[in-house]
């Protein structure tokens, strides 16, 4: 018997939104890097708590993590949903979803949750605005005959007749049930679980544009940053199909010493307001 995620819709965010990550195949130390973590520091479940509790409110905190393992192959991080927006993800985000299998569920409670998931590193199923366009998977058919959703012309949506049956439940329970996800519920509830800073401890902001294309540079990562140590990459790092750019997406990097001279960078003040308790 597992927990399954149908009970994520009432339980997570503590009514702030969430944004979670699941990866099959890496455990939760990998994927907290692959966030942005510095490698070595998660903090235990005791010291994260006596950390927020001496520490200002969250928002005034870095972006941090919560993860673990599934226990059925899978690892997890649990985020604010501001957290998925920062530039340094885009680039370690795009290569966690071109070669593993990958679901993501952002609910930022002002709209509508978003579910995405990749296979194998091919992108597979989407739901957003309570519509998916992927008319023939197999998820799509069970939420027209199990969650009250209807096929329209312009792909499947939900029909709020059937009343209900019509909720994130019965979509999260689909979804889990397809994909195979669980998560530890009263681990979770009980704040029993590792926790991690993801966001870097220096702000670098890119003034290079793409040697290859023309493009904004990002900061690719930032958990693993000293100086000489930054790598830039096109937005377009990796993005299939844009018309006067490779179909893979385009190469442009900057890396090494010449990075020293196309970005500003500063502390990150948010980490003036960590307070890690005695000996941590």
């Amino acid at each position: 018997m597992t927990d399954g995620i149908a009970w994520i819709s009432d339980r997570l965010g503590d009514g702030l939104g969430f944004s979670l990550t699941l990866v099959k195949g890496i455990g939760h130390e990998e994927l907290a890097v692959r966030l942005g973590a510095r490698p070595g520091t998660l903090m235990d479940p005791d010291t994260a708590r006596e950390m927020l509790e001496l520490s200002p409110g969250p928002w005034d905190l870095p972006d941090y993590a919560v993860v673990g393992d599934t226990g059925n192959g899978w690892a997890f991080a649990l985020e604010s949903p501001a957290a998925t927006d920062r530039a340094d993800r885009l680039g370690p985000g795009r290569d966690l979803w071109s070669t593993h299998t990958v679901v993501t569920i952002w609910d930022s409670t002002m709209d509508p949750p978003i579910i995405s998931a990749a296979v194998d590193g091919r992108f597979d199923w989407m739901f957003w605005e309570y519509n998916t366009g992927h008319t023939d998977h197999p998820l799509t058919r069970r939420l027209i005959t199990e969650a009250g959703f209807v096929a329209g012309p312009n792909g499947v949506h939900r029909d709020d007749r059937f009343g209900a049956r019509v909720t994130m439940t019965n979509v999260y329970r689909i979804v889990g049930d397809h994909y195979g996800l669980t998560l530890p519920r009263q681990a979770i509830a009980d704040r029993r679980l590792p926790h991690v800073f993801t966001e870097p401890t220096v702000r670098v902001r890119s003034r290079a544009r793409c040697p290859f294309c023309g493009g904004q540079m990002v900061p690719y990562g930032g958990g693993s940053w000293a100086p000489g140590e930054y790598r830039l990459v096109c937005v377009f790092y990796k993005v299939r199909d844009q018309p006067g750019r490779p179909p893979q997406g385009c190469p442009g990097e900057i890396s090494g010493p010449a990075v020293a001279e196309a970005v500003d960078v500063e502390p990150n003040p948010k980490y003036d307001n960590v307070r890690m308790p005695s000996g941590g």
